[in-house]
């Protein structure tokens, strides 16, 4: 016997694609204008009139949002004391299944953030947490951006809803930030942890901390550091280390600032990928000896390019060294690049490692022990220069 189908104003129903949990997720059509759409319905347990209200309000702030990185929603509305929700069809499946079929390379996770962190940062903005962060959540359009979906136990800030007080207990635990675990109040930098979660997650490809049950997942969350990334992709540690910061204090604290931060890393990737000879080499670059023997080869070569360098520096007076009273925000920077350009020596990516050692030395701490000795070993007149530069 085939299932009655609700009967929403406006929209047919065609077939089920999807389930989880309270929702059914329905390939759909809107009659006027005519166009394909996926219906969500949400149907409560004991139909609770209460949750169907505050559906109803969360689904009307979402429908606000106009964000190439947020679903489209076209009309939402309770029908027969279901909730239901039409928005625009994602065709490129989710990040769950993407992540069951393929291994991501850094580039792919890196504009996946971006695309998420800008999807955050217009709805933070707008006063609403979505509360749900992970791989189910994060669809893909048909030009491969990544779009923020389901804010069903979206919250906004101030507010307190039934069903986001239910959300709160049922939420998924693997994602939860540790003040959401211990039940405390929550503000933006708790979706800023989830989505660290899935950062972790798209790297290894596998979760940031299992268990037996919700506590043990929990307890970790709120107790134990993360596990470290793999060699050949540490230089991420920092950022990553930032969004899982145990206290919101020391993650990342907007949405935008995560964004700023991600899209320079991806610049970065972007030249190397034009350019690997100069600039920023891929993370992943360096994985077997082939390309190692060509690290070797490079490094020899720049060896003997110090002669010109050199030349060069002589003809300068001095090396323009900046501004070096540090604020709080340059002193996580200078940590955050000592820390990646360490990474690179161990790696053994020179270029790499000689790039931020220089910003260091010019632009934040001309007197970094780390970053000067390096120096001397590969450009000792860039050394002497900043010697002579830094402690007259």
């Amino acid at each position: 016997m085939s299932e009655k189908l609700l009967n929403i104003p406006n929209f047919k129903l065609i077939k089920e694609i999807g389930r989880g949990g309270m929702a059914k997720v329905y390939l759909g059509e809107q009659l006027e204008p005519k166009r394909r759409v996926a219906i969500k319905i949400v149907s409560p347990n004991n139909n609770d009139p209460k949750i169907l209200d505050d559906l109803k309000g969360e689904g009307d702030t979402v429908a606000q949002f106009n964000h190439p990185n947020i679903v489209t929603v076209f009309a939402c509305g309770v029908v027969d004391q279901n909730y239901y929700l039409a928005m625009e069809i994602l065709p490129g499946g989710d990040l769950k299944q993407k992540l069951s079929e393929n291994t991501l390379q850094d580039i792919e996770v890196l504009h996946i953030m971006k695309d998420m962190s800008s999807a955050l940062a217009h709805s933070h903005k707008r006063k609403t947490l979505h509360r749900d962060i992970k791989p189910e959540n994060i669809m893909f359009n048909e030009e491969g951006k990544a779009v923020l979906l389901d804010f069903g136990i979206a919250k906004a800030q101030g507010k307190t809803s039934e069903f986001t007080r239910i959300g709160a207990v049922v939420g998924t635990p693997h994602y939860m930030s540790p003040e959401r675990a211990l039940g405390k109040d929550i503000d933006e930098r708790s979706d800023l942890y989830a989505l660290g979660v899935v950062m972790y997650e798209m790297l290894i490809g596998k979760k940031l901390f299992e268990g037996e049950d919700t506590f043990a997942i929990s307890y970790a969350h709120v107790h134990e550091p993360p596990p470290a990334l793999p060699e050949e992709k540490s230089a991420l540690q920092p950022i990553l280390d930032k969004l899982l910061a145990k206290s919101p204090d020391d993650r990342y604290q907007s949405a935008d600032q995560l964004t700023i931060i991600l899209d320079k890393w991806i610049k970065r990737l972007d030249r190397s990928n034009s350019n690997t000879t100069h600039g920023f080499m891929p993370i992943s670059q360096v994985q077997n000896k082939s390309n190692k023997k060509i690290i070797y080869l490079l490094s020899a070569i720049i060896a003997f390019g110090v002669i010109g360098i050199g030349v060069w520096n002589m003809m300068q007076e001095k090396v323009e060294i900046k501004n070096q009273n540090l604020s709080p925000g340059q002193k996580v920077e200078l940590n955050n690049k000592r820390t990646a350009a360490n990474r690179f020596l161990k790696l053994e990516q020179y270029e790499n490692a000689k790039g931020l050692f220089k910003t260091i030395l010019t632009d934040l701490d001309c007197k970094d022990i780390d970053a000067r000795n390096f120096m001397k070993d590969w450009e000792p007149e860039f050394h002497a220069k900043i010697v002579a530069s830094c402690d007259q």
